[in-house]
């Protein structure tokens, strides 16, 4: 399987974290806590719409593109992390296909995995490709709105911001192939945010150790090491975490994708897909790579994606301009 293109649209609107102190009920100490521990400065905010402009933003790209039929899409899969992010009785996915001329597709949600389940999509990708034709494709879409305190601030960890990404999947031409994914999930932190301070401390003491089990789970049953991982390109929770992680696994930190925390903040599903895009236009893969895409969905769900950039061929158009990335397809390997 493999993803074949990725568009995504960051807002323009910058707002500090310390502006939104009122907002989020956070005193000064918890701004520094966010700002100089946790390395987030800022969050990006959609003013000009809704979840269905937010949306739109990002799928416009996709049937403006030359790159992709329309027609050609099947599947479109929203991953979301809010359960409810919209009122009863709209209907946005519907409204949406209508309105960019994807009516053909069957849509769905995915939403049990939280913040993982932009990568668990990739897992429910791979078991749709085969009952689609050769030149089919399967669209991952994630983005969503923080209309609320209660949504926007994890305590003492995380900001979350405005964003929308689009990935598109499919089974042959180009595209970085998946070697394996590897997703564990420990429901005894099921309500880590709601329940007693104990099930937190717990889910604290072991967030980082079981996550590098997981990353190192992922890339044994890929048949690696983690000397052959290229880079980590990991969700935007905060830098204090990652800094752990890669400490932790003995891995660079330098070699963690981490530029876009302070820049945008931690936005839901979709922060693994805007930092491939980001580390494929800035060419930091070489041809035959392997990197991590890596997230954590409370709940809790530990997702690692070993993927490879092929760039094999003698492709040379310009990744900053229409972002495609090379690679030849391979069968994928599934654990959970």
């Amino acid at each position: 399987m493999q993803i074949k293109e990725i568009w995504s649209y960051i807002p323009d609107h910058v707002v500090p974290i310390r502006e939104l102190n009122d907002h989020l009920g956070l005193n000064h100490a918890q701004i520094k806590v966010l700002e100089k521990i946790h390395g987030l400065k800022q969050v990006r905010e959609d003013r000009d719409g809704d979840l269905s402009g937010l949306l739109g933003r990002v799928l416009a790209q996709v049937v403006n593109s030359p790159k992709v039929s329309p027609a050609s899409i099947k599947y479109i899969i929203y991953c979301h992390t809010i359960q409810e992010n919209f009122p009863f009785p709209m209907k946005v996915l519907q409204g949406l296909k209508q309105s960019y001329g994807l009516q053909h597709a069957i849509a769905f949600s995915l939403t049990q995995q939280n913040c993982a389940s932009g990568l668990i999509a990739l897992d429910v990708a791979e078991t749709l490709l085969p009952s689609l034709e050769e030149d089919d494709h399967i669209l991952i879409l994630t983005g969503e709105k923080t209309f609320s305190p209660v949504v926007q601030l994890i305590p003492n960890t995380t900001v979350m911001g405005e964003a929308a990404a689009a990935v598109l999947v499919g089974k042959t031409g180009l595209g970085c192939r998946m070697v394996g994914l590897t997703n564990i999930t420990l429901g005894q932190f099921c309500n880590v945010l709601t329940g007693s301070p104990q099930i937190l401390k717990e889910f604290q003491e072991i967030y980082t150790p079981r996550l590098c089990e997981a990353i190192l789970m992922a890339v044994e049953r890929a048949g690696l090491v983690l000397q052959d991982i290229r880079y980590i390109v990991p969700h935007n929770v905060n830098l204090s975490s990652w800094k752990r992680v890669a400490s932790r696994l003995s891995y660079p930190f330098e070699r963690v994708y981490t530029s876009n925390v302070e820049e945008i903040g931690h936005c839901f599903c979709s922060d693994p897909f805007i930092n491939l895009q980001a580390v494929l236009e800035q060419e930091l893969l070489q041809p035959d790579d392997y990197y991590l895409l890596v997230t954590v969905g409370l709940g809790v769900t530990f997702s690692v994606a070993v993927m490879q950039y092929a760039g094999i061929g003698g492709d040379t158009r310009d990744y900053r301009t229409n972002r495609f990335f090379e690679q030849v397809e391979v069968g994928v390997n599934r654990t959970s």
